[in-house]
C-alpha cells in the first residue's frame, strides 16, 4: 500500500508540473569560443572542438592578472532536446544576465539583441524549436559596451553568460512572460498602517489557445507570515486570443504584520490561473509581500513604519576570485547573511542590478536596499544610449518590483566625474546639459513605473552637481565622500555635509560611499592618510560612523565596499584590486568589520580582539618582552584583557573600542578578553606570535640575522610569499641602525609614496615608498660577511591622474634625470646609476652585494649627481 501511494505521489507531482509551468536551468555543457565569426550562429556549425563550459561563466578571469583584459566578442552554443510532450506548450528561454550585449539565435534564426549586462530577458521561442529533436542555441556576447551603460567605471566589465539560463514551458494561457523580463505580476502597497494595509495586485494574462473561448478564472490567495489564509477572491476573466489582458485588484488586510529589518515578516500572494471549461490549473505564481510604509525628510531622516531609522550598511559588488561575477546563488545569500550579521539594515546594490537570489535574501533577512542601473562616470549623446538607459531602468524596476526590501531606485553614479578627462573645457557645458536632461527623463520614467519608491543618485564630492542642477532632481542626493583618504583632512567630511545641509536644508542627504583602502601586508603603529595600512582604515571608519550617526539630516550611509573587489585598471598597493572592503575578496573578515558590528548591534554582545589582520608580528627589540598595542572592538560596558594569563587592565570602550599596550614575549602570546552582557560572562581568545629582530646587533644575536627595511615608509611590510617582514624606516642611533638624513618621498601633497603600479615585483608596496636624498644608512654590527640587497624604483614617471582619485592636486614631476652613486663602506658599487634609464620608471630593481665588514659598521652612502638619490628598500643578511 505504501509503495502504491508513493507511485501515485510521483505521478501526481509529474502531472502537476506539466499541467502548469515548468522551469529548469540549462546551464550545463555549453560550447565556448572567443571569436567574431558570424557563421557560428548556424544551426549546423560543428563546435566539437570548442571548449566545454558550464554556466554561470565569464571569459575574463584575465582581469585578475592584467590591466588590458579582453573585451570583444565571444560565442556560446548549446544543443538542447525539447521533448515531444511539450509540443502543446509555450516555450520560453530566460537569461538572468549576459554581460553586456547578447545576440540570441535559435536554430540559426536571430531572435533578439539584448543590450545591457545586468538585467534578465525572456524570449518566446515556441515557433522556433523542433519538438522531439535537438535544437541549437547560439549566443554572441560582447562586453565592449558601445552605447550601453556603463560606458566607464571603476570596476571590471566581465563578459559572459554569468547568471542562470532557464527553459520555461507554460500552457497556452499564462501570465505574461514578455514584460521586460518580469513575471508579469506586480504587487504595490499604496497605503499601509498599523491598522490596515491596502494592496494593489495587477498583471496581465496571455491567451494563445483559440479553443479557450476567452474564458479563464483568476484566483488570488494571500497567506500571512504564519501561512494562514487571510484573503481569497476568484473572478472570471475575458482573455482575448493573442492579446495581453490587463487585470488589477484592490486588496485590504486588517491588522497587518509589518515588514522591517528587525522583523522581516513576509506575506505570500498565490495567484492561480485556471481554465474555466475544465478547472485545470494552467499557471500559478507565488509572490512575496512585505507590508511597510516609509518616507524621508531632513528632520526625521528615513522613516519606516512611522519610526525614524538611520540607514547604515555597505555597498556591494558581485565579485569573488577566481569566479569573478559568475557567482552561485549560495554566494549571494552568504554575502547578505554576513552583512546582516554585522548589524547593517541597508545595502546599496552597486552599481547595477544584481542576482535575484541576493534580493530574495534581503527580503527574508530584513535588509533595506537601494538598487541602481549603471550609468557611471559619463554619458553618451547618442540616442541609442538614452534608449538603453531607459530600457535598463524599466527592466530593473519591473523585474524587482515585488521585493519589499527595495526602497530606493537609483540611475546615476558620479555621472560627471570623467567628463573633464575626456572632453575639452569648452565642450563640457553641452555634456552637463545633456546629463541633466537624461536624468530628468529617467526621473519621470522612474516615477511612472513606481511612484511608491524613492529616487536617488550618487555624486562625487564636487560642487558641479549643484551648479548644474543635477543634485536637485532625485528625491535623495547621495554623496561619495573620501575626506581623509583621497583628501588629507579627515575633518573635511563634517564640513562638507554641514555646508550642504546649510545650503539645501530640505534636501535629504545620503552618504552613498565612504571608505579607505587597506592591505594586510601593511601594518603600522603610526598610521597616516593613504598609507594603505590596516590601521588607517580603522581610524578612518572610526571617525566617520559617529559623525554620520549624530546628524539627523543624513538619511543613511553605505561604506565602500563590503569586499575587496577586482578592478583591472586599478594600481595602488594591490594592482587589480580596490581594497576598501570590510572583508577580503575570499570573504574572510577584516578586523574593522567588527567595529561596524559593535557599533550597530544592540541585541547581542560583540567582543572581538582585533589581531586577525596582524597575527604574526616581527618587531625590533632587545629585551625579553616588547610592548605592543592590542585593540578590542566591543559594545560591552567594560572589558578585561588578559595576556599570557596575566590581567593587564579593565577598560571602558570609547567609540566601541579600547586599546591596551601590552607586554608580548617572543613566540606565542595568548590574548583573552572578558566582559559581561545581561549578567552573563562573555569571553573571546586570540593569539599573537611575536618575532624579534635586534635593535643593537651583537655577536650573540647576529647569527642568522636578516634585517629588512621598508625605506621611506611608516609601515611594516610583510611579504606573504616568504613571510619576511620589512621594518618601518627609522633614524640611526649609535650602536643601532637606520637612515642618516633624507626625506620621505611624497608624490602628492599629504600622501606618502605613490599609487602608481610598480612592475617587476610581487611586493608592489615595498617599491611605492622611498627615502630621497639620504646621506647614508648605517648599521653598527659585528665584523664578518654580509649580503646586502638594495632595491630601487624610480617613481617620477608621468603617470596620469585617475578620475577616481578625488584628491584636488597631485605633485607630478616630469623630471627623470635621477642619477647618483652608491657606495658601501666607501667602495663604489653603483656608478652614475639611473634606474629610469636602466629599466624605465616604476620598475623594480634589486642589487645584491657580498660585503666583508672589518671595522664594526656597514654604511651605504648615496651621492646625487643630478636630480635625487633614493632607496626604496634595503636588507642585510649575515652569511
Amino acid at each position: 500500500m505504501k509503495k502504491l501511494f508513493f507511485f501515485l505521489a510521483i505521478v501526481l507531482t509529474h502531472l502537476k508540473i506539466y499541467a502548469q509551468r515548468t522551469e529548469e536551468t540549462i546551464n550545463d555543457n555549453w560550447s565556448f569560443s572567443i571569436s567574431d565569426e558570424q557563421s557560428y550562429s548556424s544551426k549546423d556549425f560543428d563546435d566539437q572542438k570548442w571548449a566545454l563550459v558550464n554556466l554561470p561563466h565569464t571569459w575574463n578571469t584575465d582581469a585578475y592578472s592584467k590591466k588590458d583584459y579582453f573585451r570583444g566578442n565571444c560565442w556560446y552554443r548549446k544543443r538542447l532536446m525539447i521533448p515531444e510532450r511539450l509540443k502543446t506548450k509555450e516555450i520560453f528561454i530566460r537569461f538572468e544576465a549576459v554581460n553586456s550585449q547578447a545576440e540570441l539565435f535559435i536554430n540559426g534564426k536571430r531572435k533578439t539583441i539584448h543590450s545591457g549586462g545586468y538585467n534578465a530577458f525572456t524570449i518566446d521561442i515556441t515557433n522556433d524549436v523542433d519538438f522531439g529533436k535537438y535544437n541549437t542555441i547560439a549566443v554572441k556576447v560582447n562586453n565592449e559596451n558601445k552605447n550601453i551603460p556603463p560606458l566607464s567605471g571603476d570596476f571590471t566589465i566581465f563578459g559572459g553568460i554569468y547568471r542562470d539560463v532557464w527553459l520555461i514551458s507554460t500552457e497556452k494561457q499564462h501570465f505574461n512572460l514578455s514584460d521586460y523580463g518580469s513575471d508579469g505580476i506586480y504587487v504595490s502597497t499604496p497605503l499601509v498602517s498599523n491598522e490596515l494595509a491596502q494592496l494593489n495586485l495587477k498583471g496581465s494574462v496571455i491567451n494563445r489557445d483559440k479553443a479557450a473561448k476567452n474564458e479563464t478564472k483568476l484566483l488570488i490567495k494571500i497567506f500571512n507570515p504564519g501561512k494562514k489564509l487571510v484573503y481569497q477572491q476568484e473572478e472570471k476573466l475575458k482573455t482575448p486570443f493573442n492579446t495581453p489582458y490587463q487585470f488589477s485588484k484592490a486588496i485590504s488586510i486588517t491588522k497587518p504584520e509589518l515588514w522591517s529589518p528587525d522583523r522581516p515578516s513576509l506575506y505570500t500572494a498565490e495567484i492561480t490561473l485556471t481554465e474555466s471549461r475544465t478547472n485545470k490549473v494552467v499557471d500559478q505564481l507565488s509572490i512575496p509581500i512585505g507590508l511597510r510604509w516609509f518616507s524621508v525628510d531632513t528632520k526625521n531622516g528615513f522613516m519606516l513604519n512611522g519610526k525614524s531609522l538611520k540607514l547604515i550598511g555597505v555597498c556591494r559588488h558581485q565579485d569573488q576570485a577566481p569566479l569573478s561575477i559568475a557567482l552561485t546563488d549560495e554566494m549571494h545569500r552568504r554575502d547578505i547573511q554576513l552583512i546582516k550579521e554585522m548589524g547593517a539594515n541597508f545595502i546599496r546594490i552597486s552599481h547595477y542590478p544584481q542576482d535575484k537570489a541576493l534580493l530574495e535574501a534581503c527580503d527574508r533577512l530584513g535588509l533595506l536596499a537601494w538598487e541602481e542601473i549603471p550609468i557611471v562616470d559619463l554619458i553618451s549623446k547618442a540616442p541609442e544610449f538614452e534608449e538603453n538607459c531607459k530600457t535598463a531602468l524599466i527592466e530593473m524596476i519591473r523585474q524587482h518590483y515585488n521585493h519589499p526590501s527595495v526602497v530606493m531606485w537609483g540611475y546615476m553614479n558620479e555621472a560627471l566625474i570623467q567628463l573633464p578627462y575626456r572632453y575639452k573645457k569648452e565642450e563640457l557645458p553641452v555634456y552637463y546639459d545633456k546629463t541633466v536632461e537624461l536624468a530628468q527623463k529617467l526621473e519621470k520614467l522612474l516615477k511612472q513605473e513606481d511612484p511608491g519608491r524613492l529616487s536617488v543618485m550618487a555624486f562625487h564630492g564636487s560642487q558641479v552637481y549643484n551648479e548644474t542642477g543635477l543634485s536637485s532632481i532625485a528625491d535623495i542626493a547621495g554623496w561619495n565622500l573620501y575626506q581623509g583618504w583621497y583628501e588629507s583632512d579627515i575633518t573635511g567630511f563634517e564640513r562638507f555635509v554641514d555646508k550642504e545641509h546649510e545650503k539645501y536644508p530640505n534636501r535629504p542627504l545620503f552618504i552613498s560611499e565612504f571608505g579607505a583602502g587597506s592591505d594586510r601586508r601593511l601594518q603600522t603603529l603610526s598610521p597616516e592618510v593613504f598609507d594603505f595600512s590596516m590601521q588607517w582604515q580603522q581610524n578612518y571608519l572610526e571617525h566617520y560612523l559617529p559623525e554620520i550617526q549624530k546628524r539627523n539630516f543624513i538619511v543613511g550611509a553605505t561604506e565602500w565596499n563590503f569586499i575587496d573587489f577586482n578592478v583591472a585598471t586599478r594600481q595602488e598597493s594591490m594592482p587589480r584590486v580596490n581594497n576598501k572592503g570590510l572583508a577580503y575578496n575570499n570573504r574572510s573578515l577584516k578586523d574593522v568589520y567588527y567595529y561596524f558590528k559593535a557599533f550597530l548591534r544592540k541585541d547581542e554582545p560583540v567582543l572581538h580582539i582585533a589581531v586577525n589582520d596582524w597575527p604574526v608580528r616581527t618587531v625590533v627589540s632587545d629585551s625579553s618582552t616588547t610592548v605592543h598595542p592590542v585593540k578590542v572592538y566591543s559594545n560591552c560596558a567594560s572589558i578585561s584583557l588578559t595576556v599570557n594569563d596575566q590581567l593587564i587592565e579593565t577598560k571602558e570602550p570609547a567609540n566601541y573600542n579600547a586599546i591596551w599596550n601590552v607586554p608580548l614575549k617572543e613566540g606565542r602570546n595568548s590574548i583573552k578578553a572578558t566582559s559581561v552582557w545581561n549578567n552573563q560572562t562573555v569571553a573571546t581568545e586570540s593569539v599573537i606570535v611575536l618575532k624579534v629582530v635586534p635593535g643593537e646587533i651583537t655577536e650573540q644575536n647576529s647569527n642568522g640575522l636578516e634585517l629588512a627595511i621598508n625605506a621611506g615608509s611608516n609601515c611594516y611590510f610583510i611579504d606573504e610569499l616568504s613571510n619576511l617582514c620589512w621594518q618601518p624606516d627609522r633614524p640611526y642611533q649609535q650602536g643601532g641602525w637606520g637612515y642618516i638624513g633624507g626625506t620621505v618621498f611624497r608624490k602628492s601633497p599629504g600622501r606618502i609614496g605613490t599609487t602608481a603600479e610598480v612592475t617587476g615585483t610581487h611586493n608592489t608596496p615595498l617599491f611605492q615608498t622611498k627615502r630621497e636624498n639620504p646621506d647614508a644608512y648605517r648599521f653598527d654590527l659585528p665584523n664578518g660577511q654580509y649580503e646586502v640587497e638594495l632595491s630601487f624604483a624610480d617613481l617620477y614617471g608621468n603617470t596620469s591622474k585617475s578620475a577616481y582619485d578625488l584628491a584636488k592636486t597631485q605633485n607630478e614631476s616630469a623630471f627623470q634625470g635621477n642619477v647618483f652613486n652608491v657606495l658601501i663602506n666607501n667602495e663604489l658599487v653603483l656608478e652614475k646609476f639611473n634606474p629610469a634609464t636602466d629599466a624605465g620608471n616604476n620598475f623594480a630593481l634589486k642589487k645584491k652585494y657580498i660585503i666583508k665588514v672589518t671595522n664594526g659598521a656597514l654604511t651605504v652612502n648615496f651621492k646625487s649627481i643630478t636630480g635625487n638619490s633614493f632607496i626604496n628598500a634595503l636588507k642585510i643578511r649575515k652569511i
